[in-house]
């Protein structure tokens, strides 16, 4: 999505750091994705329509993210956002077979994702938030879990956004150009 320049503001880590207070104290309850974008779903879970009419379940607030990110327990990579590339069975000593189609076959991310949220009845209390330089962020869930997002080009796309899904107010968009726009 393109930025509206007229929108556009500087962004600093205490502004990050008000946005994304909203998350404590809320669970962590599921992560999907369109495409390669992962949405993590916080808060209580509700149903509302989508454009096409559908129903879907989503949180209080919704976290989209477009950059690299990782979830950790106790300072390993449980999942991370690359693992959305490979097969769901890879062996780290094999190769990705060839016709392999990341957005249509059964990957890696997915499966792990399925297997951390076991299939939408584990949740993770946000247990507190750290912001860092250029838009990064770790949040620190229970489970002795971490979700850290890493934004890792300097280009003017969007790294993240933070919203309330179905709802009437802004979304809060980290850019690689330190930027926010309030849509």
């Amino acid at each position: 999505m393109a930025l509206d320049s007229q929108s556009e503001t500087s962004i600093t880590t205490l502004e990050i750091g008000h946005a994304t207070s909203v998350l404590v104290g809320k669970p962590l309850w599921q992560c999907h994705r369109a495409a390669d974008m992962a949405m993590f779903q916080f808060g209580r879970q509700r149903k509302i329509q989508n454009d096409r009419g559908e129903w879907r379940e989503v949180g209080d607030v919704a976290l989209h993210v477009q950059c690299r990110w990782r979830v950790l327990r106790q300072g390993l990579i449980v999942i991370g956002s690359s693992d959305l590339y490979y097969p769901a069975d890879f062996q780290v000593s094999g190769k990705v077979p060839e016709g392999f189609d990341w957005d249509k076959d059964n990957n890696l991310r997915d499966k792990l994702l399925d297997n951390l949220f076991s299939g939408n009845t584990r949740e993770f209390l946000v247990r507190s938030i750290s912001v860092g330089q250029a838009g990064s962020l770790q949040i620190l869930l229970s489970g002795d879990l971490s979700l850290e997002l890493f934004p890792d080009d300097s280009l003017t796309g969007e790294h993240w956004r933070l919203f309330t899904p179905g709802g009437e107010g802004s979304h809060f968009v980290v850019s690689g150009s330190n930027t926010r726009t309030d849509l």
